[in-house]
């Protein structure tokens, strides 16, 4: 089933909201980091050069600049984030249901990840371990 897409976006709510948040705040803080020095860096090299009136319309250009760019980075944070969090949480959701299955004493279905989904490593273990228990005539859970 490679290239399936879920019709659910958000599949671990917690999960995806921590790394979505956390994923969040640590662009925002380097995108200030890097925005600041920048903005410093260049700014103390004019005050040098040039003073009165065009220092205070450089600075007000800057800053003017600086905000219209912040919006869009900021939306672009969120977007990157939440489909990061995304090809990590449908696999481990994919993987939940699995276990659930086996400990449940159900024959468990084979894991089928999309082309972008993280963990594929885990997935292919998962299913020589789900090959098993279907081939194996020890397959002891589906007899409870």
């Amino acid at each position: 089933m490679a290239g399936a897409k879920r019709r659910q976006l958000i599949v671990k709510k917690d999960f995806q909201y921590r790394i979505f948040f956390e994923t969040t705040i640590f662009m925002f803080f380097v995108a200030i980091l890097v925005g600041w020095t920048v903005y410093l860096g260049i700014f103390k090299a004019l005050i040098f050069e040039l003073s009165g009136e065009k220092i205070t319309l450089i600075h007000r250009l800057i800053s003017i600049r600086m905000l219209m760019w912040f919006l869009p980075t900021v939306f672009s944070i969120v977007i990157i984030s939440v489909f990061l969090s995304h090809q990590i949480a449908g696999p481990i959701f994919v993987f939940q249901r699995t276990i659930k299955e086996i400990s449940e004493g159900k024959s468990p279905r084979k894991i089928h990840l999309r082309d972008n989904d993280r963990l594929k490593d885990f997935a292919d273990d998962l299913n020589r371990l789900v090959d098993f228990f279907n081939s194996s005539n020890n397959f002891e859970l589906e007899k409870k």
